[in-house]
């Protein structure tokens, strides 16, 4: 298992009227590997996606998507519309282990696609 940390920097709210899917598009910046990124899209239960990431080869991007209890889905945008100094922050656990040097610097021999065992949110209030 593997433990990814990111800052929240961005969040957009879309709505697909053809497909009638809700989601948020999160734009994340790792913590833990350097000069990496992270787009999310985050979706209620009803949706049929899966809790996965996938981890580019050749680029310092990923992509994945997170599956949220409707209860909670229906607060998210309320809370990461808190104007605050600290940036929201997200932690992900992954099936995976990743091969990460000192400096963060990750090694992939492949492209990587990984189910997301567990997501915490760190949303601060004040």
């Amino acid at each position: 298992m593997q433990k990814l940390e990111m800052l929240i920097k961005t969040v957009d709210a879309h709505y697909d009227s053809k497909h009638q899917i809700q989601c948020f598009y999160l734009s994340c910046s790792l913590l833990n590997i350097a000069r990496g990124t992270c787009n999310l899209m985050i979706t209620n239960e009803k949706s049929n996606f899966q809790n996965k990431i996938t981890i580019e080869y050749e680029r310092p991007v990923m992509s994945g998507s997170i599956r949220v209890k409707d209860d909670y889905f229906n607060t998210l945008n309320k809370q990461l519309s808190i104007k605050n100094e600290r940036p929201a922050r997200l932690e992900l656990t992954i099936n995976n282990k990743l091969n990460i040097n000192k400096n963060g610097i990750l090694f992939l021999e492949k492209k990587l696609i990984s189910e997301i065992l567990e997501y915490k949110f760190f949303i601060p209030l004040l």
